[in-house]
């Protein structure tokens, strides 16, 4: 079965805060384990940073559901596309709080919550990733 995969971005209407996070978290738990679903949920600044990746039909109605939640505006999507294998095979909605770069290049930047993006997805995947692993090493080349 191939495996789809989108990374978008968007901006909250309200300041976030540990409740509002927490309850958007445990909804797309739910959620995504009954639509087969795992990634990641970022916040930053105000801003939601989500990767979701599994079964086609499922991703496409998740998205349009997000895309037309009130709690955000400027959705966008950064990268979409098919993958070989899960990056987030257990995390049926991680949520990544803050991430402290390791070294100075580190690809965890800001620069994805710029009004018009010219994101590398691979590199902040994989940061993200390695994160999910407890910093072990992950590699994850780009999809053609």
């Amino acid at each position: 079965m191939e495996i789809y995969f989108a990374l978008y971005r968007s901006k909250a209407k309200c300041h976030l805060n540990a409740d509002i996070v927490g309850s958007i978290v445990r909804t797309s738990i739910r959620n995504n384990k009954r639509d087969g679903l795992t990634g990641f949920l970022h916040t930053d600044q105000d801003h939601f940073l989500q990767y979701l990746e599994g079964p086609q039909d499922p991703l496409m109605h998740r998205l349009s559901v997000i895309q037309r939640d009130l709690k955000h505006y400027n959705f966008m999507i950064l990268a979409d596309g098919t993958i070989d294998e899960r990056l987030f095979p257990d995390w049926d909605m991680g949520q990544i709080k803050f991430l402290q770069p390791q070294h100075q290049n580190s690809a965890i930047d800001t620069g994805w919550m710029r009004p018009n993006p010219d994101v590398d997805a691979v590199p902040l995947l994989s940061a993200f990733a390695a994160h999910a692993l407890q910093g072990e090493h992950v590699t994850i080349t780009a999809i053609s």
